[in-house]
């Protein structure tokens, strides 16, 4: 180890860097980090505001108003040098404006607003690849904008992978997995089904029941079959609640129908 330790320090001595210009790299590169973790320091404290109003509008918490998420969108599209927090807000918030446009009848700013939100979001994860909920919001808006396809299963495998048992990851995940449920891939169809033993799991929370029927409903009569076979073969008594749930959305289309 001596041997290896001068070998190695006489390796360093012999390149053609003087001593002085060597400690100025040093400080040169001391002095790039300190103003380097200044600006994100800068950044994140002009920025907080914004990025903790999308994370309200990301878990729908709040209902935002139109003109605010414009008016923080704008400031977040204007920060110089934006990290992984900035782009995921920027997501969420393009992505609400993208259904206000769509309540709106605006086809036009809604295929405009889930481009950006989809830019901003694989701009994110590129920063930081362990965001399922980035992973998530980008495998729906690719569905929207595309329909299923490999990009949107990846997106979705990469969310299982990051974040299996998350439940606020989960009760926005079954969505999309009951929508792909039919088309998927085995081991998407394999994490979609966890997905539902998760919600499903007996005496739990009843608004996950009634989360789990909105999303089957709402993907059809193959999507419903799965989610009522994977729930037969638990507790009745989960069930039991689930059936319940989605005989009240199955009665309230009907007389929707029949005005």
């Amino acid at each position: 180890m001596a041997k290896w330790t001068s070998t190695t320090v006489s390796l360093f001595r012999s390149a053609a860097i003087p001593a002085r210009l060597s400690r100025g790299i040093i400080a040169s590169a001391g002095l790039a980090l300190a103003a380097g973790g200044w600006l994100s320091f800068d950044r994140t404290l002009h920025t907080a505001g914004w990025v903790d109003l999308a994370s309200h509008v990301r878990s729908g918490d709040e209902r935002v108003p139109a003109a605010r998420i414009e008016a923080a969108t704008e400031r977040l599209a204007a920060v110089r040098d934006p990290g992984a927090d900035e782009f995921g807000a920027l997501a969420f918030l393009r992505y609400a404006a993208a259904d206000d446009a769509l309540v709106r009848g605006d086809r036009a700013a809604w295929q405009r607003d889930l481009a950006d939100a989809g830019d901003a979001a694989r701009r994110g994860l590129a920063l930081s690849p362990a965001r399922a909920d980035l992973a998530v919001a980008l495998a729906e808006i690719e569905f929207l904008r595309h329909g299923p396809g490999p990009e949107v299963y990846q997106l979705l495998d990469l969310s299982f992978r990051t974040a299996p048992r998350d439940m606020w990851i989960v009760q926005r995940r079954i969505a999309l997995g009951l929508r792909l449920i039919a088309v998927a891939p085995p081991d998407i169809a394999d994490h979609v089904v966890a997905d539902i033993r998760i919600l499903g799991a007996p005496f739990a929370d009843p608004e996950q029941y009634r989360i789990l029927a909105q999303a089957a409903f709402v993907a059809g009569p193959a999507a419903e079959a799965t989610v009522e076979r994977q729930m037969g073969m638990g507790h009745p008594w989960a069930f039991g609640a689930f059936e319940k749930y989605l005989g009240e959305l199955r009665a309230h289309a009907a007389q929707s129908r029949a005005k």
